[in-house]
Parts: C-alpha cells; sequence; structure tokens
C-alpha cells in the first residue's frame, strides 16, 4: 500500500517573535546527548555557520536543552548566528522551515520537521543509524553518510549544501 507525503502545510505559528530576515538557514548541530556519535564536530558547524554567513545567509542554530550548551559555544565561536536552542515548538520549528532556504543537521528529530514541512535539507548520518530505514521524507532531501562523523568534511557537505541552495 502506497503511503501519501506528509504535509505539514496545515500547521500555523507566529513566528514573527524571532525577526529572522531572508534568507536563512536551519543548522542543527545536535542531536541524542546519549549517543554523541550521531553528532558531526562542532567545529564543523562553526565553518559551516561561517560559509553561509559569506553567502548572505543568516544561520540559525536549532536545538532544545540538550543543545544549549553546544549552541552557545558554536554562537560564541561564529559571530552574526542567531541561536533559537530551547526557543521554538515543533510547530514553530515547521513554520520555521517553510522560510527556510536549507536546513542542514545531523540525523534528529528537528531535520525530520523540516525535510516534511519543504525545506531542501542535507542529513549527516554515522553509522549508528541507517538513513535507509530513518533518513527524513521530504521534496529535496539529501544525505551524506559516514561510518565516523568526523571523517565527513566540511568541503564534503558544503558542496551539497550549495547545491541545495542553488
Amino acid at each position: 500500500e502506497r503511503v501519501p507525503p506528509a504535509d505539514l502545510s496545515w500547521v500555523e505559528a507566529d513566528v514573527s517573535r524571532f525577526g529572522l530576515p531572508a534568507p536563512f538557514a536551519l543548522v542543527v548541530p545536535g542531536g541524542s546527548a546519549h549517543r554523541p556519535g550521531k553528532r558531526w564536530p562542532a567545529d564543523y558547524y562553526v565553518a559551516l555557520c561561517q560559509r553561509l554567513l559569506a553567502r548572505d545567509i543568516l544561520p540559525v542554530l536549532i536545538g532544545g536543552t540538550d543543545e544549549a550548551v553546544l549552541n552557545r559555544v558554536i554562537a560564541e565561536e561564529c559571530p552574526g548566528v542567531r541561536d533559537l536552542a530551547e526557543q521554538t515548538t515543533i510547530e514553530e520549528l515547521a513554520v520555521l522551515a517553510r522560510d527556510a532556504a536549507l536546513a542542514v543537521g545531523n540525523d534528529t528529530g528537528p531535520m525530520h520537521i523540516a525535510a516534511v514541512a519543504g525545506c531542501p535539507s542535507l542529513v549527516l548520518f554515522s553509522a549508528e543509524s541507517d538513513p535507509g530505514l530513518c533518513a527524513p521524507r521530504g521534496r529535496a532531501v539529501e544525505v551524506l553518510r559516514r561510518d565516523n562523523l568526523g571523517q565527513l568534511s566540511m568541503d564534503q557537505v558544503w558542496a551539497e549544501a550549495e547545491k541545495l541552495l542553488d
């Protein structure tokens, strides 16, 4: 039996309080705190945010309580990013994703929301999960996988991100 694509077009939320200028990209550096192997290194996320800023795209860090410290470190290392850790509801995330130029992040829940909402999404997978079973679904989703995410270079991620941006 065919399962129809998910649809979050009905989700509403007022995200004006964030005052995000277009274009912006959602950056999701976190993930399960008890599974650090599913996280691309923080310094790579700093470099990604710097490249987004160089293209005049505002990086917007997304995450919950488990990501607050990580996001703060990235924001301190890369002035100009917006850190929305612990500030968004699932509904707000879906609405933000509809307006975002791009979402880049690890295999974690917010990336599934971004992808289903229609945001061009680049999801990073390690050997700890199988994208064949649990990759986010959406109209423009790309997956990069390495057994160890530390082996996934910034240049490889940026090349895929640029394809989604263009």
